[in-house]
């Protein structure tokens, strides 16, 4: 489910009772890696790098229904996997989310409106896109800040979620696609729309899909080619399909995805990705997490793997030390070169909430 804020104010202490409250908890992470990717870019410079992230999630409650929610995201490069390719080093700031919403919810039902800045409703990684929810220290193949099948940048939008008993479900209406998220002051935004949902066979296992349809490009990206058709007659149709399941000390997650992103002048350019991640807990301090990816895209990129194991240790309830080796294979890249070592630390506080 995605009626994140009702559990943020949970984990924050605020009482059931109250009417309105304030709770601002936040997950501040250290990194550091070992990689020579920045050598296969062309970019000479230390193989060690280190940097730093932290998420805020403000939370306002407005009452028995409405509530205001945020997540802000804010790190130093290069921090993910993805940047590493670069040795240029500077402090981000993004608003993944930040919307008002009215929540109702009774017994085995639950309906939630949202409108503001959202994270796609497409696929399922992103309910997990925190480092302390995070088994390991990547991201699937499938998700990325740019060029990728899912960005975990937010997107101005509308959404409705919706429990009912054993199933879920949502709807989406953005200004632009969650491969290529706009700005509301950018141009070229045409409207877009996403839909998922999940059914709970039991405690523990659910089986869900989504799927999103609208145009993605835009007159300046890097693959809108001259002479080709306006940007609102060229849309891309992503269609994903995720299950989760935890048993014991079992837990396991699992998508794939496949997008379609239409062209005129060239062939359309698919991706299909896919991953399976797979957690194990040895006891309640440790744990051992791998996952498994694969994605295939055309027009001459190939195919492309990446395995990461990580092992984990929980020091105390707030704290997270994940230590993972990443190896991929891909034809752009001479083997091994592409391989990563990192270490995360990962601190999660609760300050006391404001309750008024």
């Amino acid at each position: 489910m995605r009626i994140s804020c009702l559990f943020l104010f949970a984990a924050a202490g605020l009482a059931q009772e109250a009417q309105f409250g304030f709770a601002d908890p936040i997950t501040l992470s250290f990194f550091a890696s070992h990689s020579q990717r920045a050598a296969i870019a062309g970019q000479p410079g230390a193989t060690v790098t280190g940097a730093f992230r932290a998420v805020l999630y403000p939370t306002l409650k407005l009452g028995s229904h409405w509530f205001g929610y945020a997540a802000v995201d804010i790190h130093s490069t290069p921090y993910y996997y993805g940047e590493l390719f670069s040795r240029g080093t500077e402090i981000n700031a993004n608003l993944l989310q930040g919307y008002l919403g009215y929540s109702r919810v009774s017994q085995g039902r639950a309906l939630t409106v949202k409108a503001g800045q959202l994270t796609s409703a497409f696929g399922s990684f992103l309910l997990r896109y925190d480092d302390a929810r995070n088994w390991l220290i990547d991201l699937p193949q499938a998700y990325g800040q740019y060029y990728s099948a899912t960005s975990v940048y937010g997107l101005p939008g509308v959404e409705m979620d919706a429990v009912l008993g054993m199933v879920d479900l949502r709807m989406q209406f953005t200004n632009s696609s969650p491969s290529n998220p706009r700005h509301l002051w950018d141009s070229d935004q045409y409207g877009g729309w996403t839909a998922g949902g999940g059914f709970t066979i039991r405690q523990g296992f659910r089986i869900g899909a989504s799927a999103f349809h609208g145009p993605y490009l835009y007159r300046g990206h890097k693959f809108f080619f001259r002479g080709e058709a306006n940007p609102k007659q060229l849309p891309a149709t992503g269609l994903g399909a995720d299950v989760q399941w935890a048993r014991g000390h079992w837990n396991v997650n699992g998508e794939l995805i496949h997008l379609n992103q239409t062209y005129q002048l060239i062939p359309n350019f698919v991706t299909t990705a896919g991953y399976g991640e797979v957690k194990f807990k040895i006891n309640p301090r440790w744990f051992l997490a791998g996952r498994a990816g694969t994605r295939r895209r055309t027009a001459g990129v190939g195919r492309d793997e990446s395995y990461e194991l990580v092992v984990g240790y929980q020091p105390m309830r707030n704290q997270l030390l994940k230590a993972g080796y990443l190896a991929m294979h891909r034809p752009s890249a001479p083997p091994t070169r592409d391989n990563v070592l990192g270490i995360q630390y990962v601190f999660t506080f609760n300050p006391p909430a404001w309750i008024f």
